[in-house]
């Protein structure tokens, strides 16, 4: 690899970082800019030459997936028949299958505390 091979992969590195760096905060591209002294017209010429799927090798891919999240699905659960929403915000899911009692003795107590 020659040296400007070199030079061009250390920045394309340093570049992926500042980008997965600013998408994981809740700044505004001028200000991270601003905050890590970074030139916003650098800052968005890298975003766009990085987001190319044209310009990406395999390699570079892999690089970038393996330091990536990966998207989880939580399981939903469609079973709940009842929810309660109480006076302080909170919701009681009541699932099916909930016996009486447990239920009167829970309803009670969160109206002894006021929350219903």
């Amino acid at each position: 690899m020659s040296k400007d091979q070199k030079a061009d992969a250390d920045q394309r590195q340093f570049w992926q970082m500042v980008l997965e760096t600013f998408k994981s905060g809740k700044l505004s591209v001028r200000q991270f800019c601003k905050q890590e002294g970074l030139s916003e017209q650098t800052f968005y010429s890298w975003r766009k030459k990085l987001t190319a799927s044209s310009e990406t090798t395999e390699d570079e891919q892999k690089d970038m997936s393996s330091s990536a999240f990966i998207e989880v699905a939580m399981p939903k659960n469609d079973t709940v028949v009842l929810e309660l929403i109480l006076s302080s915000g909170n919701t009681l899911k009541i699932n099916p299958g909930t016996d009486n009692k447990t239920l009167t003795n829970v309803l009670s107590a969160l109206c002894e505390v006021g929350l219903c």
